[in-house]
C-alpha cells in the first residue's frame, strides 16, 4: 500500500518549477523572492525614493560660500560729525546728570565749538546762494530784502485787486449779522468801504431784524443762517445767485487786506462746487 500523499509533497514541485497551473492551463503566480539576477540586485525593490521610473536627479553641484563684501571705507567727515554729536551729547548728559561747575563748563566750550562750526557753515552757504540765483528764495517767493517786499506787496495787492474786480461781474457777498453785535459796527464800515471801492455789491441779512447804520435796510433771516450754520457773526460768504454756488469768506471781523486777500484767493480755488 502507497504511503499517503501528504500536503507539503504536492506543493513541493510547485515551488521547485516557480509556478502551480490550473486544469485550464492558466498560470498562477507563485508567491516568492523576486528573482535575482546581474541586471537587479536585491536592492533595487528597495529603491523606492528614486522617483519616477526609478530615475536619480544628478547631485547638485557644491557652490562656493560666497565671501562677504568687503566694508566701504565711510567719508573722513561723517567720522567726525558723529563722534562731534557723540561728544557733545555726553557732555550734556553728564552736566545734567552732575551741573557742577567743571561738568557745566565743559558742556558749554563744547557747545560753543559746535556753535561755530555751524556760523562758518552759514556763511558759506549764503555766499553759494549769492552766485546760483535759482537757490535765492528771495527771488522767488517773498523777498527778505526792505525794498523788495515794498514792490513786492504792491504787485500782489495789484494782482488781487484785478481779481476781485473781476469777480464783481458774477459774485456778490452775503453779510449776515446782528445789529447788537460790536464787531458786526466795526466791521460794517470796512465792509462798506470795500463795496464802493471794488463795485461787489453787498446781501445784507440781520438776525434780529434791526440794521446798522451802514447797512440800515437789512433783509430778514429766513433761514439762510441755520442753513450755513453761520454760529458766529459777522459771517461772510462769496455768492453767485445765477450758479447756486456760495462760499464762506470768513467769520469774525477782518481787515480790509485780508478780505481783499481770501476773496482773491477764493476766485482762483475752484476747488469748492456749487451747492
Amino acid at each position: 500500500m502507497s504511503k499517503p500523499v501528504t500536503f507539503l509533497a504536492i506543493l513541493l514541485p510547485v515551488f521547485a518549477f516557480g509556478g502551480l497551473h490550473t486544469a485550464e492551463g492558466s498560470a498562477i503566480a507563485a508567491v516568492s523572492e523576486p528573482a535575482k539576477g546581474p541586471d537587479l540586485p536585491a536592492s533595487y525593490w528597495l529603491r523606492n525614493s528614486e522617483g519616477w521610473f526609478w530615475y536619480r536627479d544628478p547631485p547638485e553641484a557644491r557652490r562656493p560660500p560666497r565671501a562677504p563684501p568687503a566694508p566701504q571705507s565711510r567719508p573722513r567727515e561723517l567720522v567726525e560729525f558723529e563722534a562731534m554729536q557723540k561728544r557733545l551729547d555726553d557732555l550734556k548728559r553728564v552736566a545734567v546728570m552732575n551741573p557742577t561747575e567743571a561738568n557745566l563748563l565743559a558742556y558749554m566750550r563744547y557747545q560753543r565749538m559746535v556753535m561755530n562750526k555751524s556760523e562758518v557753515f552759514a556763511e558759506h552757504w549764503q555766499r553759494l546762494v549769492w552766485t546760483v540765483p535759482e537757490l535765492d528764495y528771495g527771488l522767488s517767493g517773498r523777498p527778505t530784502n526792505s525794498m523788495a517786499i515794498v514792490a513786492f506787496d504792491e504787485q500782489r495787492d495789484e494782482r488781487q485787486a484785478r481779481a476781485v474786480r473781476a469777480l464783481s461781474a458774477t459774485y456778490g457777498l452775503l453779510f449776515i449779522f446782528r445789529s447788537d453785535c460790536p464787531y458786526c459796527h466795526r466791521f460794517a464800515p470796512i465792509l462798506k468801504r470795500f463795496e464802493q471801492e471794488y463795485g461787489m455789491l453787498v446781501f445784507p441779512v440781520s438776525l434780529d431784524g434791526a440794521g446798522l447804520p451802514e447797512y440800515p435796510n437789512p433783509q430778514a433771516d429766513n433761514g439762510i443762517a441755520t442753513r450755513l450754520n453761520a454760529s458766529v457773526v459777522p459771517a461772510l460768504y462769496l455768492t453767485a445767485p445765477s450758479k447756486r454756488e456760495i462760499r464762506p469768506v470768513g467769520f469774525g471781523l477782518m481787515a480790509l487786506s485780508d478780505l481783499i486777500e481770501r476773496i482773491a484767493a477764493l476766485g482762483q480755488d475752484k476747488s469748492n462746487g456749487p451747492l
